[in-house]
């Protein structure tokens, strides 16, 4: 597991507070055309005042009040501060978001500690960021192998739920009172009793419970009301022996998602559930498909004109920019370039069928909901935009894509009444841009200028940037590169002179890249999971002796789950090794343990 240590600061430390113009009691903007996002009517030459940190009025024409700073927005285009409702928040984000016009964001998944402190000090203005929103810690049921609950469940942010009398107790402190959270996040693996008493409680507090689903019907019966990613909404349709027969053909690794195997037939049925019922969708389309043919080189080019050619972002770590770089470019743990053809005819599939879902979806009056997963496998604030475009090109159009980054989100998390929308009473998050997003959702990125709680920001990045409260803590990104951590291997030791050895090495962290060495000599390796690897033993090396066995990753960095990890560009290094014997073949009786070789 790849880990890295962000240095401590001292909570009074000085900061930026992402380049603001100016923060003035009273702001106009004037002449621009205000976009309904509830049904996209157009409204020219309109005047919108801000007074603080709230909207104080909105109409065609008027004068502009004295003592106001005033911005002429004629032939732009006006639209609610965009939401992000799926973010993995880190301390170098505030930048990134605001600048493309986030200016509410949900995290589904930072330590609770330390969420709650980012979010207090940011509604106190000692530290710089959209306005944040946090769950709860991620509620799941128990795991179904060891491998799992290591690399899962162990996390400090997940707890175990395995029957539904202990919702109450899991969830009491965070539905009221001090420490309570603005929504709560479940996993797949609770069964349906436990889900339907996590509701409940959740309901206490008029909290959304949202989350990950094997099945989107048992999601909708026991009243949860936001649906991460797609999974299960295929799974209700899945034609098992599609599923079977296809997965069968799949190397281990190659990651397609159950929308390649749907019974498109049922499609309607499934949608019309998911509506009637209002259950809200968010898709992920990007963090899913990022290596799908009509998106990856366009997306990838722009993360990378961001995050490499503009200097001032030096502060957002190496290590994150190159491993996001990497998951534009795989599917599962392969490099898309590394599938066969019928591995990538079976992905785009998958893809399609997606587009299919959303656009049916969109279609029958669902409510869609933009949350990229960001800052996992893709760029904060650029995300939400190129998330947008996907739902619009799946068929659904702008208007949906839009709403899903405003009202939707607003609505999904109680918002409603503060987000979402432009209207007098509201908060003062206003997003000017250039051109009409409703022609072209594309044009959500043309930004003019972002008023965050009623501030004018200068859109620049500064790369003396500071969060007063980083995460002091050791930062997970095995998941983007991950290091080989060998548990053991078998058979543990060979008599002389065997022939056809087999290898086979357990452990986590393995990749179809990985490479088993022996005694240091690089072995060919055959991939069996990312938990094992095999290989076989040359006969020249099966001498008398105690060898080392060890994995390494062709990445950018190793380390161990024991400590901090370092980055080496370019280089390779490999997990803590283990010994292997190989024994003295005697004339007669036992094998005889030879002395360790010195090293």
């Amino acid at each position: 597991m790849k880990i890295f240590h962000k240095s401590a600061y001292l909570f009074g430390a000085g900061f930026l507070m992402c380049g603001l113009l100016m923060a003035q009691d009273r702001v106009v903007i004037r002449g621009g055309t205000l976009v309904n996002v509830r049904d996209g009517k157009l409204t020219p030459d309109a005047t919108i005042v801000v007074e603080g940190d709230r909207i104080v009025s909105v109409s065609p024409g008027g004068a502009s009040p004295q003592g106001a700073t005033v911005i002429n927005a004629a032939g732009k285009y006006i639209i609610p501060g965009l939401i992000e409702l799926h973010s993995h928040y880190k301390d170098w984000v505030a930048e990134l978001f605001l600048n493309y016009g986030v200016t509410t964001v949900v995290d589904l998944g930072a330590p609770h500690e330390w969420i709650q402190a980012q979010k207090e000090g940011i509604e106190k203005g000692f530290v710089p960021g959209p306005r944040l929103f946090a769950g709860a810690y991620n509620y799941d049921g128990p795991e179904d192998s060891e491998e799992e609950v290591t690399e899962w469940t162990a996390r400090p942010y997940v707890h175990t739920v395995t029957k539904p009398e202990d919702a109450m107790a899991a969830l009491e402190p965070f539905i009221q009172g001090p420490s309570k959270v603005d929504s709560i996040k479940v996993l797949e693996n609770l069964s349906e009793p436990t889900l339907r008493a996590i509701v409940r409680e959740a309901r206490k507090g008029n909290l959304p419970v949202i989350g990950h689903f094997k099945d989107v019907r048992v999601a909708i019966a026991a009243g949860a009301n936001g649906i991460e990613h797609l999974n299960s909404v295929a799974y209700a349709m899945l034609d098992s022996r599609l599923n079977q027969e296809a997965r069968a053909k799949l190397r281990p690794g190659v990651a397609i998602n159950n929308t390649a195997f749907i019974d498109v037939k049922q499609l309607p049925g499934v949608i019309q559930l998911m509506v009637k019922n209002n259950a809200y969708l968010n898709p992920t389309l990007l963090v899913g498909w990022t290596a799908a043919n009509a998106v990856r080189e366009k997306f990838s080019h722009e993360a990378f004109d961001l995050l490499f050619n503009n200097w001032r972002l030096r502060y957002v770590p190496l290590s994150w920019r190159l491993a996001l770089l990497k998951e534009y470019q795989e599917v599962g743990l392969w490099h898309w370039a590394d599938l066969t053809p019928y591995e990538k005819d079976l992905y785009e599939k998958g893809y399609q069928n997606a587009q299919l879902i959303v656009k049916t979806f969109a279609e029958a009056g669902g409510k869609l909901y933009t949350g990229t997963d960001c800052a996992g496998g893709c760029t904060p604030g650029l995300g939400t935009h190129q998330e947008m475009e996907m739902i619009a090109d799946s068929g659904a159009g702008p208007l949906p894509a839009l709403q899903s980054a405003t009202i939707n989100s607003a609505e999904l998390m109680r918002m409603a009444d503060r987000l979402g929308t432009i209207e007098a009473g509201k908060v003062g998050d206003v997003v000017i841009l250039d051109a009409n997003p409703l022609e072209d959702i594309r044009n959500t990125r043309k930004i003019f200028r972002v008023i965050s709680r009623g501030r004018v920001l200068d859109g620049q990045y500064h790369p003396e940037f500071e969060n007063p409260l980083p995460r002091n803590e050791w930062e997970d990104t095995g998941h983007m590169f991950p290091s080989p951590e060998l548990r053991w291997a078998t058979p543990a030791a060979v008599v002389e002179g065997s022939m056809g050895t087999s290898l086979t090495v357990r452990g986590t962290g393995f990749l179809p890249y990985s490479i088993i060495r022996f005694n240091g000599h690089k072995l060919k390796t055959t991939f069996l999971s990312r938990y094992e690897l095999r290989t076989e033993l040359p006969d020249r090396l099966l001498v008398p002796g105690t060898y080392n066995v060890d994995v390494e990753n062709p990445d950018f960095a190793s380390g161990t789950t024991v400590g901090p990890a370092y980055l080496y560009p370019l280089g390779i290094r490999s997990n803590i090794s283990n010994p292997f014997l190989v024994l003295v073949k005697p004339k007669g009786g036992a094998p005889i343990h030879p002395h360790p070789r010195e090293k």
